[in-house]
């Protein structure tokens, strides 16, 4: 069965069982993940599960073979992508000792840091270089193992995202708890809206999600500000949709517009395009387009009223001691100082000559950078501030009431995350990359750019992976192309196509309904009409930049 409906009949299944039969998200995810990794061709099954046992053959001289590393004696199969499975010759490869190598004839003056194989082909045929060899052990284990895995496939993609969002999650929800119960929340929105009105909470919002989202991920910034937005839905109760869009507005635009993410990063580099350029023309485009997108979240507080999650609980009185200005944010500004300190650091240390010398800096940098570290360090923080300025005997509600609310969101986001691992099984991405190989004229490669990583950004779920993929397919066209417009802007529309078509198999669809109370349907036609919006407009900003401000000599 063709990869593209395999993925559209899984989408549907998804669809029906949460819009349809109302079943809950958890079960209609897993439901349609199963789905997935049961209906997945078997080809594309065993080059999956075959990846790690591949061996590429990079030279051949006179009967022997080079492979870039030591394999073991035995059967192997010649695998060729496409070809049907079963189909393949079978080849015995001979290991040549090393001792022999400086002697022996056929590979006298070859170079290189191979070793060196005699195969034989039972049928009397040649190898080719750049062919691919598999243990037919291994190919036979992955044939038996075709359904007897589904179970265990399953279970890795919903326990890939619990490793990375477990522990970050958990306590950034205790973070939340505390600051609403120490009254440290309620007295930063406070300090908000005085120095900016009432008015100003959502656009304070989204230029702190923004600037945030440049060097911390989404999901991070997420967690680091939903509290604050909760503490507004508490004061102003329709401030709370708005609260909420203006942090998803400012914060997704930076993850996939401006250095040093990854995604951008890598596009730049892919497209190459100098960093500074980068993050300047990510600024721009990004900043305007998350200004549409707050206007958009504005408008949903007309037709969107919910509360916050929390305001079912009787709060603790504010406080037993008024809580400082410059303490109250301490569990928000921790982890962000810690988080963007070390990707910045990082990113620095990158292009020095000196690594050797700056080698504790590195290994303090991968520590501090770590969410799981950072997050429980903040949440004792946070359980500190909570013990001294607030009521001690709140401390172990405060807890029990964070993993409560964390528990269903690591579960829904999970399955959200097992559901879109199902889908990358499928290697959606290659196969819809397949069909962009001849790009048109220079302007016609700004909008094949903008399709591309929204359609693999649509079937796989990740932005990151969207652009990754992308910009690996027409970076080699950039570099051939005499463009009218500088590549700057190629890399933009990239980054624009990974807003587009963000729904149930991203896991920050999952985060931000669980998080902020909104129902499926409601997260659709909020945070995914509004990522959609925002990437449309800023492509729309991005051609008119490539014809107003081309930055080449005309041609």
């Amino acid at each position: 069965m063709n990869v593209l409906l395999v993925a559209s009949l899984g989408i549907a299944i998804v669809l029906g069982l949460i819009l349809g039969l109302r079943l809950h998200p958890l079960v209609a995810l897993l439901v349609a993940s199963l789905f997935l990794l049961a209906a997945t061709p078997t080809q594309v099954y065993l080059d999956n599960a075959l990846k790690d046992e591949q061996v590429v053959v990079e030279r051949l001289s006179q009967g022997w073979v080079g492979l870039p590393t030591v394999v073991p004696d035995g059967e192997y199969a010649v695998w060729s992508r496409g070809d049907p499975a079963g189909t393949m010759p079978r080849i015995g490869l001979e290991r040549l000792p090393l001792q022999r190598l400086a002697t022996a004839g056929p590979m006298r003056g070859v170079s290189g840091n191979l070793v060196w194989y005699s195969a034989r082909l039972p049928d009397g045929g040649q190898l080719a270089q750049e062919d691919v060899l598999v243990p037919v052990a291994a190919l036979e284990r992955a044939q038996a193992a075709r359904w007897t895995s589904l179970g265990s496939r399953l279970t890795e993609g919903f326990g890939r995202t619990a490793r990375k969002l477990g522990i970050p999650v958990t306590m950034a929800a205790i973070i939340g708890v505390c600051l609403l119960e120490s009254g440290a929340a309620t007295r930063i929105v406070t300090f908000i809206m005085a120095l900016f009105g009432s008015r100003g909470t959502g656009p304070a919002l989204t230029l702190s999600g923004f600037l945030l989202g440049i060097p911390v991920f989404f999901d991070n910034v997420f967690y680091l500000l939903l509290p604050l937005a909760k503490a507004a839905g508490r004061l102003q109760p329709r401030q709370y949709v708005t609260a909420v869009m203006a942090i998803v507005v400012g914060a997704t635009m930076a993850h996939s517009l401006v250095p040093p993410t990854p995604g951008p990063l890598f596009v730049a580099s892919a497209i190459g395009v100098e960093l500074g350029i980068m993050m300047i023309g990510g600024l721009v485009v990004g900043g305007f387009a998350a200004g549409v997108g707050l206007l958009y979240g504005m408008w949903c507080s007309r037709w969107l009223q919910i509360r916050p999650p929390d305001s079912t609980f009787d709060p603790a009185p504010l406080t037993q001691r008024r809580i400082p200005l410059l303490v109250a944010p301490l569990p928000i500004a921790v982890p962000i100082l810690l988080l963007s300190g070390s990707s910045i650091l990082e990113l620095v240390l990158a292009h020095t000559d000196q690594g050797q010398r700056f080698s504790a800096l590195v290994l303090l940098a991968q520590v501090v950078g770590d969410p799981a570290l950072v997050f429980l360090a903040s949440a004792l923080l946070a359980l500190g501030l909570l013990r001294i300025y607030g009521y001690s005997a709140n401390v172990g509600a405060a807890v029990a009431r964070g993993l409560s609310d964390a528990g269903m969101i690591v579960l829904l986001t999970s399955a959200g995350g097992a559901f879109g691992y199902a889908l990358q099984q499928l290697q959606l991405a290659t196969a819809i990359a397949n069909n962009f190989q001849a790009m048109a004229t220079p302007w016609g490669l700004l909008l094949t750019a903008f399709l591309l990583t929204t359609l693999i950004r649509g079937a796989q779920g990740s932005a990151t992976v969207a652009m990754m993929t992308s910009a690996a397919i027409v970076g080699p066209v950039v570099a051939t192309t005499q463009l009218p417009f500088h590549p700057l802007y190629v890399a933009l529309a990239i980054g624009c196509g990974s807003k587009p078509l963000s729904w149930m198999n991203d896991s920050g669809f999952w985060q931000v309904c669980t998080m902020s109370g909104m129902t499926t349907a409601q997260t659709l036609r909020s945070f995914t009409v509004a990522l959609t919006l925002m990437g449309t407009v800023g492509f729309a900003i991005t051609l008119l930049g490539a014809w107003l401000l081309p930055m080449v000599e005309p041609i």
